[in-house]
């Protein structure tokens, strides 16, 4: 008879396995429609596909004496900003002016979009289609080692045996690109994910040295 423990261990693995193939099913769709995407915004032709030409002008007026201070000083501190961006047929211009009194501040706000070259907009689609793509794909890696860790918890006997300590530590390997990547992408997402791959391959030490001590322990006996 199996420890109730242990049973309650292959019960989560196989639950995990069902859910992480439901999973992997989902990561194969995504990558395919991806890819399709991308090729089809790419052979789209590269101009006369999309066009515009307008202007906003707003005039922003936000009341700081009922703003607490705490926001309202970095509300009052902002920079002016003019950006003026031409390439690939797209044109954007964006100035804010502020004016400030004691209660009060002022932001005129006058913009104008033109574009009569849709390259940059069929491109910056394509790339954005791509590197969902090479992000499912990565995340399919993860489910495929998780799908195998569950697996091992599945039919284990001990949760420090050797095909489920190999598993984890494979498991969190396969997790190394894509806290890279979210670092790059998004820094605060990326050092989460990195985080709990550490916390992963310490506990991987951890059971590794568990199983050690439960060997000798069975082989004193």
């Amino acid at each position: 008879m199996k420890n109730e423990n242990i049973k309650k261990i292959n019960t989560l693995g196989k639950v995990c396995r069902i859910l992480l193939i439901f999973a992997r099913v989902a990561f194969i769709i995504g990558i395919v429609c991806c890819i399709i995407g991308a090729i089809a915004f790419l052979t789209i032709p590269k101009s006369d596909v999309i066009t515009a030409d307008g202007t906003i002008s707003a005039q922003i007026h936000v009341d700081s004496s009922r703003i607490p201070s705490i926001f309202s000083d970095d509300l009052i501190d902002l920079d002016e900003s003019n950006i003026d961006f031409d390439a690939w047929g797209t044109g954007v211009k964006w100035i804010v002016e502020s004016n400030k009194t004691d209660n009060e501040v002022i932001y005129d706000i006058d913009g104008a979009l033109n574009i009569d070259n849709s390259r940059s907009i069929i491109f910056g689609t394509a790339g954005t289609l791509a590197a969902g793509a090479v992000m499912c794909a990565l995340m399919l890696i993860v489910v495929i080692f998780g799908g195998k860790l569950a697996k091992a918890l599945e039919i284990c006997n001990s949760p420090f045996e050797s095909n489920v300590l190999k598993a984890m530590k494979h498991f969190a390997f396969s997790l190394i690109p894509v806290g890279i990547v979210q670092t790059l992408w998004n820094g605060s997402i990326g050092l989460t994910t990195i985080f709990v791959i550490i916390v992963i391959i310490i506990f991987s030490f951890i059971f590794s040295y568990g199983a050690q001590l439960q060997q000798e322990s069975d082989e004193t006996l």
